[in-house]
Formats: structure tokens, sequence, C-alpha cells
């Protein structure tokens, strides 16, 4: 194939997990823009205990141009961040097996997010908006409603990413002046500003040029990888010297990412967790 032949506009790389009721949207935007645009679907799904598999199987019947993925091999490690660094580098290899040559890639998480104007629009204002800033920006993204959430994969100049990972993996109580710093405050700074340049930014959807997708990865082949979106447009935008721009468009934030403004409510979320995670674990619906 000429690598400057386009025989796809856009691919669509995403991960579903117990997402059966998000998954309809999803497809329903999927099966109109096909209609317009030649486009590919890559869903990975593992470890899901609702019916998330299945509707992903009856789309695939209906629909020849989603591609099932299978992400079971990740169920071995331990460590949710480098899991998904597996399982999204697995979508992204495969893309490039394919020999596709998209002009697009939108990478997009399949889960509640999308229950906010995830629409055909939508892709086309991103299109639209990375074609007339092609110099300035790798990628756009989106901001999300009531706040911005996906701080564990953000960096700025303002906002360097540090130590979010580990904050967000430490268990304590303790840790709550450093979440209140360095999540909480940066969220609600994020959902002031609407319209932003980042280094790195995911919040559900991220579409990026093809071209300079490719120049990355998801897996940071270390014992303590870095968030797979973080360590992905970091080096992006190391190689490009390009960033991400963060529109006024809006997703759904998922509940549990709300920004906690005092301690007793950081106590109750975590005691709620644990409590849900302890009836899952033995079985308890």
């Amino acid at each position: 194939m000429n690598k400057n032949s386009r025989d796809i506009d856009i691919v669509f790389l995403g991960l579903a997990q117990n997402c059966e009721k998000h998954l309809p949207k999803f497809f329903e935007v999927i099966n109109e823009l096909s209609k317009k645009k030649n486009i590919k679907v890559f869903i990975g799904e593992n470890g899901s205990d609702d019916y998330t598999f299945d509707v992903i199987q009856k789309n695939i019947s209906l629909n020849d141009r989603i591609s099932f993925i299978d992400t079971t091999f990740i169920e071995k490690f331990s460590d949710r961040i480098k899991r998904l660094a597996l399982a999204r580098q697995k979508l992204k290899n495969d893309l490039v097996d394919e020999n596709l040559n998209p002009k697009y890639v939108c990478v997009v998480d399949l889960d509640d997010v999308l229950n906010k104007n995830f629409n055909i629009e939508l892709i086309d204002s991103l299109e639209s908006i990375l074609n007339e800033n092609e110099n300035k920006y790798f990628g756009v993204s989106l901001n999300s409603e009531p706040y911005y959430y996906d701080i564990l994969n953000f960096e700025s100049d303002e906002f360097p990413n540090e130590g979010v990972k580990q904050l967000q993996n430490n268990r304590s109580i303790k840790s709550y002046s450093g979440r209140k710093k360095f999540i909480y405050n940066v969220q609600k700074s994020l959902t002031k500003k609407k319209k932003f340049d980042c280094i790195s930014g995911f919040n559900g959807l991220c579409l990026y040029f093809y071209n300079d997708f490719v120049k990355s990865d998801y897996l940071e082949k270390n014992d303590d990888p870095s968030p797979e979106h973080l360590y992905l447009n970091r080096k992006l935008n190391s190689i490009t010297g390009k960033k991400i721009l963060v529109t006024d468009n809006m997703l759904q934030m998922p509940v549990e990412h709300k920004p906690l403004d005092n301690i007793f409510f950081f106590i109750i979320e975590k005691l709620v967790k644990y409590i849900a995670i302890y009836f899952k674990r033995f079985g308890f619906r």
C-alpha cells in the first residue's frame, strides 16, 4: 500500500469492561458514522461479569467494520496501570499490523463518559479543529461535566504530573491533603478554564493524527510504568513539539472521580468503595 493512501478515515480504539449498558450508545454512533465515513473499530474486552462481551459480539455480527481484540492475557498482571498499558498497546499494535493508514485515531473509553454529547457532530468538530491546527496539536481531547476528571493522565506546563499515580495508589487517610492539592484542586482549575493546551490529556476521549500517534507507545517497559496515556502523550510531545488541545466540548464525568471537598467525604467514599469490593469478591450482589 502506498503510505500516502488513506483507505480509512478514522479508527476507533476502545477497551470495554462491565459497560454493557453504555455500549449501545457507542455502537449507535458508530453505525451512523459508518454511513458517511470509512471507519474501523477495534475493541478489547476482558474480565467483564455482565453482558459486555455478548453486546460486542452482537454488534460485530451486524457491522463488519468492528473487530474484537482478545485482551484476556492482561489478567495475569496485578497492577492496573500495567494491564491498561498492555491492552491499549495491543490495540495499537493490531492497528499498525493491519496497515490501514487512517488519517485519525480516536481513543475512547466505553463507559459512562459516553452518556453525554458523544455523537457524529462531536467527531466532525474534533477533526476540523485538528486540521486547522496541524502544526500545533497532535491531538484534541475534551473537558467533562461537572468537573474535569482524568488527572492521572494529565500534564501541562502549569500542572506537571508529579506523583499523581502514587497518590491515587495511596490508601492512607493521610494522603488526603496531597490529593486535595494535586488532584482535586487541579480538577477544579481545569474545569474553570474550559479550553486549554496540555502536554498530556485523555479524559475519556482523544482524537489523534494517525501519523503522530504511531510515533509513540502506551507501554513503558519498567517495573513501575507511568499511566498509559501520560506516557504516550509525553513522548509525542517530545518527538513532535506539539501538544493536545482540550476543547470546551463536554463528556460526562464518572461519579467516582468527583473532587472531595473535605476529609470526611474522603473517608466515607473509601469505606463505601471497600465495602463494595468486599461484597463483590465474596459473590454478594
